[in-house]
């Protein structure tokens, strides 16, 4: 044998296991503070329920392939549902073999309080394992994180929180439990996220009479997100899903100009994903 070969074998065999990590089948299954804002006319992302993709999805595969990754991203999402409602209805949709899965429930649903009753906290924590099951029955090495959403200004204007810190308590409580429970891969600290955004003075809190910071990241209803927002949101499951820096991506990616956002808001986002990415301990 060629006295090169066992070297360039090594080559091949480290290149082509690279590669099968990067070309990863990623599905996202949630509601709007999914897929808003739609259609955002970047990313090659499939819609599953044959609609128009955006919002994180389209996002997160923009900056995917920004740092050589080639991911094939799915979404299957419904405004204003549930994850029973996926299990029961879209199962048919989602039932097949994924590398990566991430789950995001209504966004009050998984905090008892702010419903009146438990009614949705419970079919939160019964569906996040019935759906582990489904996913893990097609691949059992299935990857799933929960997506930790983030507080609605508009519920705390409305008095039914008496701030965002609140509220974000018990979203975290809520799906770092979830994952925990369950042994998922862990939660992805999007919510979290805009709240130390706030905190840091980059971004403003419509809640308060104060202008925190310049940065929109809550729309105009005071309940989704911005494209801003959903920028942030792509960066925290890009350096999740890859355990990657997203300060290595490069600040004017092709999402970063999409959404006009400076070089230097872009670098300072994300340098904030980043961080708060190493705060939080997964399962």
């Amino acid at each position: 044998m060629h006295p090169l070969r066992p070297v360039r074998l090594l080559a091949i065999s480290a290149f082509l296991f690279t590669a099968c990590l990067q070309a990863q089948n990623i599905l996202f299954v949630g509601n709007s503070f999914t897929f808003v804002p739609s259609p955002l006319d970047i990313g090659t992302v499939t819609d599953l329920n044959a609609g128009k993709p955006g919002g994180v999805p389209a996002i997160f595969e923009v900056l995917a392939v920004a740092g050589g990754k080639t991911p094939t991203v799915s979404m299957e999402t419904v405004g204003g549902k549930t994850l029973q409602f996926h299990y029961e209805t879209k199962r048919e949709l989602i039932d097949k073999a994924w590398d990566i899965v991430i789950l995001q429930d209504y966004s009050t649903g998984p905090i008892p309080e702010a419903n009146g009753g438990t009614k949705s906290f419970d079919s939160f924590r019964a569906h996040v394992p019935k759906l582990k099951e489904l996913f893990t029955a097609q691949n059992p090495k299935v990857k799933i994180w929960l997506y930790e959403t983030w507080a609605r200004p508009d519920v705390v204007m409305k008095g039914r929180f008496a701030t965002i810190e609140d509220m974000q308590a018990g979203l975290r409580s809520a799906y770092s439990a979830a994952a925990k429970d369950n042994a998922l891969q862990g939660w992805v600290p999007v919510g979290d996220t805009f709240l130390a955004a706030v905190k840091q003075g980059l971004a403003d809190n419509p809640a308060t009479p104060d202008s925190e910071g310049p940065l929109k990241i809550w729309g105009k209803d005071n309940y989704h997100q911005s494209a801003i927002g959903a920028y942030i949101s792509a960066l925290l499951f890009y350096g999740r899903i890859y355990d990657a820096d997203p300060r290595d991506l490069p600040s004017d990616n092709a999402a970063a100009v999409r959404i006009k956002l400076s070089t230097e808001d872009s670098k300072k986002l994300q340098a904030l994903a980043w961080e708060q990415l190493q705060l939080v301990k997964q399962p």
